[in-house]
C-alpha cells in the first residue's frame, strides 16, 4: 500500500497531498482471524504463544478486568491468545487465506464456534472474542500427551 501511495504522490495529480501525513490502517476480518489461529495451531506455535504470552502478562503485573465484566474465560491466557493471533494477522500478507488446504474445514468450524445470536435481532454474529474462547477451551482440554481436539472440529477427528 505504501508503494502505491508513494507512486501516486510522485505523479502530478496529487501534488497538494505530498506534505500531508497519511496513516494506514488494516482491518482484519473474522475469517482472517480464524485462518491465522488455525494455521498457528496446526504449526504447533499456538500453545507456546499462549503460555509465553500469559507468563509475560503476569510478569508485568497486568491486571485483569473486574470479575463478571467479561466472563470466566477472560484470563491472561485468553488475552495472550488474542494478541498472538492479532500479531499473526498483521504480519501476514493475505491473512484470510488458508495456509494449507486441510485448514479450510477447520476455519469454517472455528467461525461457527465463534458465532452467537444477538438477543435483540436473533441474527448470528461472529467475533474473534467468541472464537478465542472456543479455541482456548480446546487448547486447555489436552488428553495426556495427545494434541488437544478442537471440540467443534469434527473433520480433524475423522482423519485420525
Amino acid at each position: 500500500m505504501r508503494t502505491h501511495l508513494d507512486t501516486a504522490l510522485a505523479g502530478h495529480r496529487y501534488v497538494d497531498m505530498r506534505d500531508r501525513t497519511i496513516d494506514f490502517h488494516r482491518s482484519t476480518s473474522n475469517r482472517a482471524w480464524a485462518a491465522r489461529a488455525i494455521a498457528s495451531r496446526r504449526e504447533g506455535t499456538l500453545g507456546t504463544a499462549i503460555v509465553e504470552g500469559a507468563a509475560h502478562r503476569r510478569s508485568l503485573g497486568v491486571g485483569m478486568p473486574r470479575p463478571g465484566v467479561h466472563g470466566p474465560t477472560h484470563t491472561h491466557e485468553y488475552y495472550a491468545l488474542l494478541r498472538h493471533v492479532d500479531d499473526l494477522c498483521r504480519g501476514t500478507a493475505y491473512p484470510e487465506r488458508a495456509s494449507a488446504p486441510e485448514d479450510e474445514p477447520l476455519i469454517g468450524q472455528l467461525l461457527e464456534a465463534g458465532s452467537r445470536y444477538r438477543a435483540n435481532t436473533g441474527m448470528p454474529t461472529v467475533t474473534e472474542y467468541e472464537m478465542a474462547s472456543a479455541l482456548l477451551a480446546a487448547e486447555q482440554a489436552r488428553a495426556g500427551d495427545r494434541p488437544p481436539k478442537l471440540g467443534v472440529v469434527r473433520a480433524q477427528e475423522e482423519n485420525r
